[in-house]
């Protein structure tokens, strides 16, 4: 018992540290729910159900840019505070934006390219 517990936190560490050394490039971000979404079916179902589905996406980027500045806090011991002072109007313009521009793109993309244009315009 002891033996697989202990073989089990081993795959754990490596499995995580393996995370966190892929470049950024490569990576790859695995969703579940809205994050499935592409832009264009986003965009479809906001203009087909209103304001309520327009939060719901809103809310799952706002979650996926505090989750993304939350593992880089952990992994850098960095005080990550991208997004701060930032409105949820002018998250939904870029959101919109971006799905205009390329509706075949998913959400997590959309979310990341979002958070990187947030920290650029942080420094």
């Amino acid at each position: 018992m002891k033996t697989q517990c202990t073989a089990r936190l081993a795959i754990l560490i490596a499995s995580t540290a393996m995370l966190f050394s892929t470049p950024a490039s490569a990576q790859v971000i695995w969703t579940v729910g809205i994050g499935r979404t592409s832009c264009g079916d986003a965009l479809q179902n906001i203009k087909k159900h209103g304001s309520t589905y327009e939060t719901h996406y809103l809310t799952w980027i706002g979650g996926f840019i505090s989750g993304y500045n939350l593992a880089l806090a952990e992994k850098t011991q960095l005080n990550v505070r991208v997004g701060e002072g930032i409105s949820n109007d002018q998250i939904a313009t870029l959101f919109k934006e971006k799905c205009k521009q390329s509706p075949q793109k998913p959400l997590p993309q959309v979310a990341d390219e979002i958070r990187n244009e947030l920290a650029a315009f942080r420094k």
